[in-house]
């Protein structure tokens, strides 16, 4: 017998279990977060381990998912063990047990496998239009038997993807937010060709796994969370581009200032507080002199021409070779976990 937080190995040319049906009108059956045996999607296939892949399998089985964690290299699933044990015991530590024992998690490397067996497909590879095209082809089975495909793509169209895949019928984006394993919220975008019904499906399922979907009704490209937060990093590289301000003391700004009220009040609503009116007229003057740019900013393409990305390189707007990245991941996933708790005090969605 293996234990649920334990992991299942697939042998090559091992016999396929048996499968759940998908009924094509059926929708979850939820109780408390926790997913009924009888529910009609229980095998979950997640392509690739990576740390979307890597946070999404915990998620899902700590739902009472079966989940099936796919990547096409061999010699990286004896990797992702301790990655994925490492999760499970930070999310026991600060969020509590897992809502249910029922999950397994079984590590494949035969892509025929999934396919087989999967009653939903999850994208997680590389941020590339063609290799996500080539994945979902692969998947004939799956298209056949009327699985549903989701993608955590944070930008690209969704209705290209399914069109150019020939899953646009059965496709809908579900953007997860780093770390994917913390961030209560999941982005769900509707491409063009998806039917309402299939919406309200994956809705269903992200809210099976603790998540609170957001339904995107156009397929725009960052769909919302990227637009705004993109808009965001503009301005901060404007900011340093011109010698406004240091990249610390901005940072500075942000985190001491309006970043400590947004997990309470939302832009639309803090607008409201201060008054429309006010808003226009600080917009009458403001926005002209607001970066506009349509194109990545000078500073930053010299940035990454000289190879300065950031904390990988060593270098960006910090010098990572005197700071300490792991202690800033930590601190920040701190306090994604007391904001949540705090939110959950307030019964705030």
């Amino acid at each position: 017998m293996v234990a649920s937080k334990g992991f299942l190995r697939r042998r090559r040319n091992a016999p396929v279990e048996s499968r759940f049906p998908v009924s094509q009108g059926d929708g979850l059956e939820i109780m408390e977060g926790v997913v009924m045996n009888h529910s009609t999607l229980q095998n979950i296939a997640i392509c690739g381990i990576g740390q979307m892949g890597a946070a999404a399998a915990v998620s899902f089985r700590r739902a009472g998912y079966r989940v099936l964690l796919w990547t096409r290299d061999p010699g990286k699933l004896a990797a992702v063990e301790p990655t994925l044990d490492s999760l499970e015991t930070w999310m026991d530590e600060h969020v509590g047990p897992a809502p249910s024992e029922a999950g397994t998690t079984e590590l494949i490397d035969e892509l025929p496998v999934v396919d087989q067996r999967a009653d939903l497909v999850m994208d997680c590879i590389a941020e590339d239009m063609a290799q996500k095209v080539a994945l979902f082809r692969r998947m004939t089975n799956c298209l056949s038997r009327g699985s549903i495909f989701i993608t955590t793509t944070s930008g690209l169209s969704i209705t290209q993807l399914g069109r150019q895949s020939g899953t646009g019928h059965l496709l809908v984006g579900t953007h997860f937010w780093n770390p994917p394993h913390l961030m209560p919220l999941v982005e769900v975008i509707r491409g063009d060709d998806a039917p309402p019904g299939l919406m309200d499906r994956v809705c269903d399922l992200v809210e099976s796994i603790g998540k609170i979907p957001v339904r995107v009704n156009q397929d725009v490209p960052g769909f919302i969370g990227n637009r705004l937060l993109h808009a965001l990093w503009r301005e901060a590289i404007h900011l340093v581009e011109r010698g406004i301000a240091s990249p610390a003391d901005i940072d500075r700004v942000v985190r001491l200032t309006f970043g400590l009220r947004l997990s309470a009040v939302g832009p639309l609503e803090n607008m409201d507080l201060v008054g429309l009116d006010l808003v226009k007229n600080i917009h009458d003057y403001l926005l002209a002199d607001l970066a506009d740019n349509h194109q990545p900013s000078k500073l930053l393409e010299e940035m990454v021409g000289r190879h300065e990305s950031g904390m990988k390189n060593g270098k960006g707007f910090y010098d990572w070779t005197k700071r300490d990245g792991t202690t800033l991941i930590e601190r920040r996933d701190r306090q994604i976990v007391n904001q949540i708790n705090y939110l959950k005090e307030l019964d705030t969605p």
